[in-house]
């Protein structure tokens, strides 16, 4: 559409620049025009601000209905990770995530704040049992969660019986039971369990403090891949004599030549 100087009314007008101070929140719609024939100077309505603004506000409303239609508001309030956990445990397809954070070990696995999360979630959710006796008392049923496949023998499940032990979440806090359980599991060749079994004979809890066992199954859990497990062995090692030394490295071969012979019968 052409326009026309309001003076003079011809139509041999150009833009004008703007000058300091001009725009303002009132003529944010208006732009300056200049007469080449009278140069005066007038603000004429810019409507191509009027197609922009319906354009991106068109675009949000598209983003927040494809979003809305993606991804259901039902499907995220229904999601559960304490049954995706007991599930996958069930199915024999756990990845040995280790325990919960705590003050007591300040090296921890890869993984650690998704376990406490899906720990955390099954103590506060009931699904599992449909008619508990008090279910107010959360401490009677976590353990239950993992008790009995640790008790036929699940390495998977011993090593998260004894990770709540360890933490106190979800029962009473017991470090004997906790090295219980990741005795089991490490006797298995549980990696995990390893780690943590040697972080509780190096501070000795709930067993009595061996160093040279702490060494032993800390080389053990290094050996098979855990970095933090090297780590904490190199610092063992400092604890120990040279005889010492070399009695927990003959252990940790002894223990792999057993699995060994044990498995290729």
């Amino acid at each position: 559409m052409s326009h026309q100087c309001p003076e003079c009314g011809s139509d041999r007008i150009h833009r004008s620049r703007l000058r300091p101070g001009e725009r303002t929140v009132l003529n944010w719609h208006l732009v300056p025009f200049r007469c080449q024939d009278c140069k005066a100077r007038f603000w004429i309505q810019n409507r191509d601000i009027y197609l922009v603004a319906a354009f991106l506000l068109s675009g949000i409303f598209l983003l927040i209905a494809f979003v809305w239609v993606i991804v259901p508001f039902d499907e995220i309030a229904v999601r559960n990770p304490s049954l995706e956990s007991e599930h996958a445990l069930a199915v024999g397809k756990t990845d040995h995530p280790p325990i919960l954070g705590t003050e007591i070990f300040a090296n921890t696995l890869p993984g650690e704040q998704e376990n406490q999360t899906a720990i955390a979630n099954s103590i506060s959710e009931q699904n599992f049992y449909a008619a508990p006796p008090d279910v107010a008392d959360h401490r009677l049923y976590t353990v239950q969660l993992y008790l009995e496949k640790a008790m036929k023998g699940s390495a998977d499940a011993q090593y998260q019986l004894g990770s709540l032990y360890l933490t106190g979440r979800g029962t009473l806090q017991d470090f004997q039971e906790a090295a219980k359980w990741f005795s089991s599991a490490a006797e298995q060749n549980h990696a995990p369990a390893q780690y943590q079994l040697g972080l509780l004979y190096h501070k000795g809890l709930g067993v009595d403090l061996d160093n040279e066992k702490s060494y032993m199954w800390l080389n053990l859990a290094a050996a098979a891949g855990i970095e933090q497990a090297a780590a904490a062995r190199d610092k063992v090692m400092h604890s120990l004599s040279t005889k010492q030394l070399v009695q927990a490295q003959k252990a940790s071969r002894d223990w792999l030549a057993s699995q060994h012979k044990r498995y290729s019968k």
